[in-house]
């Protein structure tokens, strides 16, 4: 197989950019339903039509599609987890109850700044972005919704403060690889990438502030909280009981056991939870007639795998508290599929080789470097739609280039986490994007312009490189 030539490789990445602006311009329907899955099929096609034309076996791109899928299956599993510890929470109570008595302490001027640091604390903490968002973060939701926030708003900064503590936590599996992959110590990385992650939260938190106090839901009326929190409380058994189980979840991570584990414990103590302290609920599902041991099984299981929709007084509480368990997660796997097979494509088409080659080639200075590390980290989130192989493929493809022009490492390291895994999950097919989004269900690119930490991280990491400011050197005197 003969190398693609740079317009070769560039032509899938501009019609996969076209065809998904054409879905959010040009549909009224739900992109996540199909148009956007079917823009990566069409690239995918483009791409492989290329690679074939350039030499290349449908064997060997069929090799490499399912070579690249097998990064994504543990995102698939843990996105199950996901809808399934949502589904089972809602069911028990759990989330409800975060809600209510997260009414009672969080007030509108303060609720946003506020979440960005609960959110930032608990991923530290867990040093888990996407654990943190399905709990707290779907709690923190339904609270703003009481409160008469923007939900773009809200996930934007549940976001903000999860994606700051995934990239500073030594919990944290980006962190770590970061570190790995640019054979640095894991504690140099972190202090080194807190001189561009520290103004950013900071910034956000500002903003986040000044939202708030700005924004006519800091004059909700008091009234109009307490029908929400009674209206939850008729729905079902408010008990601070329910709160143990979230506490045993953060402990569990917090004790390094594995994620997927980790959902699941807490899915079955949620199941448990909801025959003990839901019987009242489980019988309204049950359009109340008396419930059997069968029918309590079957409606346990439901939450767990399809839709459970309460009835309530309040449309919109009863829009909040329904959920999809595991088949609301579907059109979310689904678009990890087709993006794997499109990343696949173009990693064994060798396109994304051809555009790196090129960009290395005009690498000359440190702030050159930089840019060109952060432009590749989010080349990799877009085409490869995974924010692991966004680190780890420039990491090790920029990694030489660092060491011969006598770069510190830790520049290297910083600059994968603030391009790759920042950016991660503003984009709509990347497997962080589309998981969120599922989450809190906020669409990737109405949350994005309030998701301020994550596209600032980029930001900040090439203004203090074009700036000469917190840039450590091993040897040598490159010029900027």
């Amino acid at each position: 197989m003969k190398q693609p030539s740079l317009i070769q490789s560039l032509i899938p990445i501009v019609l996969l950019l076209a065809l998904i602006m054409s879905n959010v311009l040009g549909t009224n329907e739900d992109t996540m339903g199909g148009a956007n899955q079917l823009s990566l099929l069409i690239s995918a096609f483009v791409a492989g039509g290329i690679a074939i034309f350039n030499g290349l076996k449908w064997e060997q791109i069929s090799k490499g599609i399912t070579k690249t899928f097998s990064n994504a299956v543990p995102a698939i599993l843990i996105l199950l987890m996901v809808g399934i510890l949502s589904g089972s929470w809602m069911t028990a109570g759990i989330i409800p109850t975060m809600i209510y008595y997260g009414l009672e302490i969080l007030r509108p001027e303060y609720f946003l700044p506020a979440t960005v640091v609960i959110t930032a604390t608990i991923s530290v903490a867990t040093g888990s972005s996407w654990s943190t968002i399905a709990t707290i973060g779907v709690a923190l939701i339904g609270i703003s919704d009481a409160l008469d926030f923007s939900p773009a708003w809200t996930a934007g900064a549940i976001i903000s403060g999860a994606y700051f503590g995934d990239k500073v936590s030594p919990l944290s599996d980006t962190t770590n690889l970061a570190a790995t992959v640019s054979d640095v110590d894991i504690f140099d990385h972190i202090r080194f990438m807190m001189r561009t992650t520290v103004p950013s939260i900071v910034i956000t938190i500002v903003a986040f502030t000044i939202i708030g106090l700005w924004s006519d839901s800091s004059a909700v009326d008091s009234s109009t909280v307490a029908e929400f929190q009674t209206v939850i409380a008729s729905t079902y058994n408010i008990s601070l009981w329910l709160l143990l189980i979230p506490v045993a979840v953060i402990v569990l991570i917090i004790k390094k056991v594995p994620a997927v584990p980790v959902l699941m414990i807490g899915s079955f103590m949620a199941t448990v939870a909801a025959g003990v302290f839901q019987q009242d609920f489980l019988v309204s599902l049950n359009e109340g007639q008396p419930l059997s041991w069968q029918k309590t099984y079957e409606l346990l299981t439901r939450s767990m795998f399809g839709a459970t929709e309460p009835q309530t007084s309040s449309e919109s509480v009863s829009n909040l508290l329904s959920t999809g368990g595991m088949m609301g997660m579907m059109n979310t796997v689904w678009l990890i599929i087709t993006a794997m097979i499109f990343g696949g494509v173009m990693e064994v088409g060798r396109f994304l080789e051809r555009i790196t080659t090129s960009i290395l080639k005009r690498v000359r200075t440190r702030s050159a470097m930089v840019t060109a590390t952060t432009g590749s980290c989010l080349l990799f989130n877009m085409t490869t739609g995974d924010q692991y192989m966004s680190i780890v493929i420039p990491g090790k493809m920029f990694h030489r280039a660092y060491e011969k022009k006598g770069y510190d490492s830790c520049l290297l390291s910083r600059t994968l986490e603030d391009s790759a895994t920042a950016t991660s999950v503003l984009i709509p097919w990347n497997t962080c994007g589309a998981t969120q989004a599922t989450i809190l269900g906020v669409a990737t690119l109405t949350y994005l312009p309030f998701a301020f930490f994550c596209w600032l991280s980029p930001l900040m990491t090439l203004f203090m490189t074009w700036f000469g400011i917190a840039q450590q050197r091993k040897s040598g005197n490159a010029s900027h």
